[in-house]
Parts: structure tokens; C-alpha cells; sequence
């Protein structure tokens, strides 16, 4: 485990840098309580923080050499002190190599920066170089730079090369490189239907794996102990890098998932990105960020509360926590550090209890890169949508869930879940096909939906499910409705408790300028079950394209005809439930109690009881692990009060009294009644090594409970 502080200059003047040295740094290191040290020796704009042969070192200096600082003070405490290199943003070497910079298919430059559209800003603040040309030699150059100061490792922040069409290169080096290795011209139409375009989409995602190990090698040659971390901002980039992630594990030692998403983001997120990069890594280290500052206003402090929690829900999902400080939060808000101190210290007592632990595990998510590159296309949210769905009910109801990617699904790495959930995980290798089978068949769950194994592994439409046999149901074609409902009309425990017989299958569109609903939300498959399927609902149509009742046409239409076509199918002689629909889109974006009741009820008919349950009326985020005669139990209170995001209901900002722009941060948590439950684990003594208090243990039927009020957080350990 790690408590990292990462310490970044971010304004172009650098205006605190001659006023900040390293004994500072190291300083707030330490009254943080934190082990490890991130910070620039060459940052964006194309400025080196020591003395470099390639990279001009900043005139704010002058004589000083701020890596030296940091690594000679720092050393006296034992705090790890990592770099960041490599930045695939840098204006000084675009201004000498403006050949090397990342071009489109237009021919202009690709660059991140982002104005206002009335901004006509002649200068490119951060052109992208690419990875094609000789600008990846310059990389290596500045690891092999900072190596010979002795640094525990090099971080590669925002190293970017994207697949997506109207990010992607198609400069010179790029063309011969792709003439080379392809044997043909980069593609200039985006035509995802097409194998060409979609391989060559694949080869840019190996210009990032081979740039990566390039870069890995030359560090374990010159520093074989040094590490090499990979910025992989999951929630960032349509998600892309986390397939560089997957295709990279076996030689990046460390992820850092940035999340900088956090503050509009639902509770849970950032263990959410934890769980999601420990998968795809291979379980490897993952650093996860939590600001010091709200959303990007980086020269003021978050709350309090903001922080601790934050912090609390990245460790207790099994990440290495990291706060970040700009020069200016540093120089200007202090208000950051106590929160911080307070749980990092709180942190580093508890970080025994998370050494050689194993992850108790129930449900299994299936977060699939190719689902996602292949069915999501140029427009991927969809698709993470429906995972994302699933993912939150389950988590705000208290049950463990982790997430499962397609390198576990090839190997067959799935045996620990009770049950796997199929959020229309549209593309599956035949490997993959293999191992959910076997999965079925030794009596484990499935709940499936929509489009799920439609594709094949690159992505080809097929015929028919790959799946068909396990799901009990055949394809035969889509119904592709602008609003639809699915009728309840068989009781079955996956059908209880739902409250009205009529369901709702669809939403408005947020933007409501170009389209009337998102696409394909109300979609249906038309599927044919076989006899000893049981079908629990079916497809309604639309009586017409749109409501006309409220809201100027944002409204359903009401229910016309019932249909015959099944909607939710289940398999009484197997545990597996097979819904038409995106169900779990439906409750990412609009959370009704019903979508939630029939997620829920899947996964509890597929799954039986769970090995852990927490129920309180609140939310709270159970993290559960094992380990030799213990189970590691951590409770995290993600109930706020005053936390406030608002948005209006069209895209158009004027036709309201007031801004929808709101984004409040919580003040306090509510405290809360938490009932734990456990099963399958014999269980003698439970006890909080943060509060060195007991709790009293209770048999109730094949249950052992235990009682507390939860404040902000709690470690549990339970001992057999």
C-alpha cells in the first residue's frame, strides 16, 4: 500500500515554483502522513524541473535543481519519490519538431486544448506529439534522465495516442509505419461495419502497448528496481485507455486511474474506478486520485469530508490512495491538510489488515473493452451505461460486486462468482463462450441483457446468439422502437415485488435538439425461447412516436399494442435470466425503484443468498475481503447531506429562471443503523481496530448478525 501525495506546477508562469522548494514538498509530505511523492520533472508544457539534455530546464529555477531537492530530502524519511515524464503534450518541442505532433485525416494538428467557441486563440497551448516518431526516443531519453537520480519509478501522465477517428494520427510517420506493418493506407472513412477499419482501429491501440514496453525495458535496463506506472483515466477518453491497460498488464507495475470525475460523479465512484482497473490489471497496484480542490477549481479547498471519504472509499476498495495539490491549492488554501492528515493517518494504522487479504466475491460484472470498442463504436456511453446500471444497483443495495473483464472471461477466471452479469456484453471470444458455459452448467448464475455475445471477438455482427444455448433463446432481429413497454404477467421471484404490472422501457434525450430519445434506448430483441424457457413478460408497442401529454414531446407515448414477444425469459432448469432490453441503461439514468427491484431480483434468483449483506437506509459502500482466520470488513458512509448537482432538462440554458449548473460538495455524512449480515463463515469475534471497541455477534438462522452505527467509516475484522 501507498499514501502519495502528487505535488504539481501547473500554470504556464509557474508563478509559486521559486517560492516552493523541495524541503517544502517533503515537509507537506510528511504532515500528510504520506510514503510516496508524485511530481513533474517534465511537465506539459514542455519545461524540465532539473537538469536535462533534452527538455529546457525552467528559467524559475535558475541554479536549483528541484528533483535533486526532493529526492535528497526525502530520502532522510524513506518517502518514494516518483516522476512524471513523457507527457505526450509539449508546445517547446513542438515549436522545433512540429512534424513530430499527432495529425487527422485533415492534416491538422491534434491538440487538448479547450476554449470557449468564442475564443480564437491563434497559439496551440498543448499540441500532441506522437508515439510514431522520433518524439518517443526523447521519452526514453528523459526516463533514462531522471533514472540516474535515482527515482522509485517513472509515471507516464496523459501519454495519449487515441483509436477514436477524430482523434487519431494520420501523420507521415504514422502512414509508413501502418503501410508497413498493415500492408495498406490508413483508413480515412470511419466504417465500423468494416474489418479493415476495425483492425486498423486495434493497431493504433498496439502503438500505445509497444511505446509502453519500449519505455518499461529501457527502465528495467537501467534501473531494475525502478517501476513504470501508466495514467489510465478510466472515466476519461471514452474509456479507450483501459484497453491499453488490459493489453499492457504483464509489464506496467502500477495504474494510476485518475479520476478526476469525482465531484460529479455518483458515491461509489472511485471505488468503482479502483475495482474496474484491479481487474483489468491483473490485481496489480492501483493508485486512485482524490483532489484536494472541488472540480477544477484548483486554487481552493474541497470540504472536509469530500476528501476523507474519498480517500476511505479508494482504500477500502483495495486501491493506493493519492491527493492531489497544485502549487496554487498549496500556496493559497490550507484548509486541505487537516482532512488529509487525519485519514491518511487514520490509513497507514489500518494497512496491516489489508496485507495478504482476498477479495470475498458474489457478483461479478462483466466490463468488457471489446463490448464497449465494437458495440459502442464512435459513441461508447451506451454501452458503459448499462454496466454502470447494473453496477450501482448493486453496490447502493449493500451486496459486494466486482467487476470481470474479457482477459478473465478468455481464461476462464470466473469460478470464485456465484453469479456473472452479461450487461449486453455484445462481444465474446469463443473462449470466453466456453468458460460462461461451464460456468452455467456447474449450477453458477447468468443474468444477461439485450445484444449479449451478438458479436464475435472483432467485432462481427452475427446470425444468432453465441450464447443461445445457455440464454434458451434465439435471435430473430431487433424492434427498434422509439419508446416500448414490457408487461409482467407471470409471478416468479424475479418478477416480485415490482409494484406496477406495466413497466416503463425508455427515456427522453437530455440535449433534445437532434434526437427525441438517446439511441436505441427502447430498443427490443426479437427473440424466439425454447419450450422449456419461461417467459415473465412481454414486449409492449408505443401507440405513438412520442407523448404529447407534458413537456412538449419529451413525454412517453402511452401503451399501445401487447405483443407476443417475450421480454424477461428465464431457464428453471439453470440459473439464468435473459432480459430483450437495456435494463440496466434505464436505471443508470433515471434510478426508479422498479428497474432497481428487477435487477435485484435477478441477481438474488441466480446467486441465492449472498455471503455478505448490508442493510441500512442509506448507502453504504461494503468492501469485503479474507484472509488466514479473518474477514476484513470495511464500511464507508457515502449518505451526504448539502451534496447538490442540477442540470435542466433540455441542453438550452436560457429559457430557465435560473442556471442548472449547480455542483455542491457534501458538508457531513448521516449517521446510520447498519445491519451486517454474514453466511458460510463461522464467525466467534468481531471487532474494530479503528475504534478498539467489539461488536456483539447474533445467530439469526443460518445468519450471523452484528449492529452498529456508522458515522463516516469502519474496519471490521471478524475472527473464526
Amino acid at each position: 500500500m501507498a499514501r502519495i501525495l502528487q505535488f504539481n506546477f501547473e500554470d504556464k508562469d509557474l508563478v509559486y515554483l521559486d517560492k516552493i522548494n523541495g524541503v517544502d514538498i517533503v515537509n507537506l509530505a510528511r504532515e500528510l502522513h504520506c510514503d510516496t511523492i508524485v511530481l513533474f520533472a517534465r511537465d506539459a508544457w514542455g519545461r524540465a524541473y532539473y537538469e536535462s539534455k533534452v527538455a529546457r530546464k525552467s528559467l524559475r529555477l535558475g541554479s536549483r535543481d528541484l528533483l535533486r531537492e526532493v529526492i535528497s530530502e526525502a530520502k532522510k524519511y524513506g518517502i518514494r519519490v516518483f516522476v512524471m515524464v513523457g507527457h505526450t503534450t509539449n508546445p517547446e518541442l513542438f515549436s522545433r519538431q512540429p512534424d513530430w505532433a499527432q495529425r487527422n485525416f485533415k492534416g491538422e494538428i491534434i491538440h487538448m486544448d479547450i476554449n470557449p467557441q468564442l475564443e480564437k486563440s491563434p497559439l496551440l497551448r498543448w499540441p500532441l506529439m506522437c508515439l510514431n516518431s522520433p518524439f518517443l526516443d526523447i521519452v526514453v531519453k528523459e526516463v533514462e534522465e531522471v533514472l540516474e537520480y535515482g527515482v522509485d519509478g517513472v509515471l507516464l501522465d496523459s501519454f495519449r495516442y487515441m483509436p477514436d477517428f477524430e482523434k487519431a494520427c494520420y501523420c507521415e510517420y504514422c502512414k509508413v509505419k501502418h503501410r508497413a506493418e498493415l500492408d495498406r493506407e490508413l483508413p480515412v472513412v470511419e466504417d465500423w461495419s468494416s474489418r479493415a477499419y476495425r483492425e486498423s482501429f486495434l493497431w493504433r491501440y498496439s502503438v500505445n502497448i509497444k511505446a509502453l514496453k519500449k519505455i518499461w525495458r529501457a527502465i528495467r535496463e537501467k534501473s531494475p528496481h525502478a517501476v513504470l506506472v501508466y495514467n489510465s483515466h478510466p472515466a476519461g477518453w471514452k474509456g479507450r485507455a483501459s484497453t491499453i491497460v488490459e493489453l499492457s498488464r504483464s509489464f506496467i507495475d502500477i495504474v494510476f486511474a485518475e479520476a478526476s470525475e469525482a465531484d460529479y460523479q455518483p458515491p461509489g465512484f472511485l471505488a468503482e474506478i479502483v475495482k474496474i482497473t484491479r481487474a483489468l490489471c491483473g490485481e496489480k497496484r492501483v493508485w486512485t486520485t482524490r483532489n484536494a480542490f472541488h472540480m477544477a477549481l484548483t486554487t481552493t479547498s474541497t470540504t472536509p469530508i469530500v476528501i476523507k471519504q474519498g480517500v476511505r472509499e479508494i482504500f477500502a476498495a483495495g486501491g493506493d490512495p493519492m491527493i492531489l495539490v497544485f502549487s496554487s491549492t498549496y500556496a493559497q488554501s490550507q484548509l486541505f491538510k487537516q482532512p488529509v492528515k487525519e485519514v491518511f493517518e487514520e490509513i497507514e494504522k489500518l494497512e496491516e489488515f489489508m496485507e495478504g487479504v482476498k477479495r470475498i466475491r458474489y457478483v461479478g460484472v462483466v466490463y468488457s473493452n471489446r463490448s464497449r470498442d465494437w458495440a459502442g463504436q464512435s459513441d461508447p456511453r451506451h454501452v458503459t451505461d448499462e454496466i454502470r446500471g447494473f453496477y450501482y444497483a448493486l453496490t447502493y443495495s449493500g451486496l459486494p460486486v466486482d467487476f470481470v473483464v474479457d482477459t478473465q472471461l478468455d481464461r476462464g477466471d470466473i469460478h470464485e462468482y456465484k453469479v456473472l452479469v452479461l450487461a449486453n456484453t455484445a462481444s465474446l471470444s469463443e473462449r470466453s463462450v466456453k468458460h460462461i458455459s461451464e460456468h452455467v452448467n456447474s449450477g453458477k448464475g447468468l443474468v444477461a441483457t439485450y445484444l449479449t455475445s451478438m458479436m464475435s471477438e472483432q467485432g462481427d455482427l452475427l446470425e444468432d446468439f453465441q450464447l443461445r444455448d445457455v440464454l434458451g433463446v434465439s435471435f430473430r432481429g431487433l424492434l427498434k422502437y422509439p419508446w416500448s413497454y414490457i408487461v409482467l404477467e407471470r409471478e416468479h421471484p424475479v418478477t416480485s415485488e415490482i409494484g406496477d404490472r406495466v413497466v416503463l422501457w425508455g427515456d427522453y434525450d437530455r440535449v433534445f435538439k437532434e434526437r427525441r430519445t438517446p439511441p436505441s434506448i427502447a430498443w427490443q430483441v426479437l427473440i424466439e425461447p425454447r419450450e422449456s424457457a419461461t417467459v415473465l413478460g412481454y414486449i409492449a408497442e408505443p401507440q405513438s412516436e412520442f407523448g404529447y401529454e407534458y413537456e412538449n414531446g419529451r413525454s412517453p407515448p402511452i401503451m399501445g399494442n401487447l405483443t407476443r414477444a417475450p421480454a424477461i425469459v428465464v431457464d428453471p432448469e439453470q440459473k439464468v435470466v435473459y432480459f430483450t432490453g437495456q435494463l440496466g441503461r434505464l436505471y443508470w439514468r433515471l434510478g426508479l425503484p422498479q428497474y432497481e427491484q428487477l435487477i435485484l431480483n435477478s441477481i438474488k434468483w441466480c446467486g441465492d443468498k449472498p455471503p455478505i449483506k448490508v442493510t441500512t437506509r442509506g448507502i453504504v459502500l461494503v468492501e469485503p475481503y479474507e484472509r488466514s482466520g479473518q474477514l476484513v470488513i470495511h464500511l464507508v458512509n457515502l449518505t451526504f447531506d448539502k451534496r447538490i448537482i442540477t442540470r435542466g432538462n433540455t441542453d438550452e440554458p436560457l429559457m430557465w429562471h435560473s442556471t442548472a449548473e449547480s455542483v455542491w460538495p457534501p458538508r457531513s455524512t448521516i449517521p446510520l443503523e447498519v445491519i451486517v449480515e454474514l453466511r458460510g463463515y463461522e464467525v466467534k469475534k468481531a471487532w474494530s481496530p479503528l475504534k478498539q471497541r467489539s461488536y456483539e455477534l447474533e445467530k439469526i438462522n443460518d445468519a450471523t448478525t452484528l449492529s452498529l452505527k456508522l458515522d463516516e467509516y469502519e474496519l471490521l475484522v471478524l475472527e473464526s
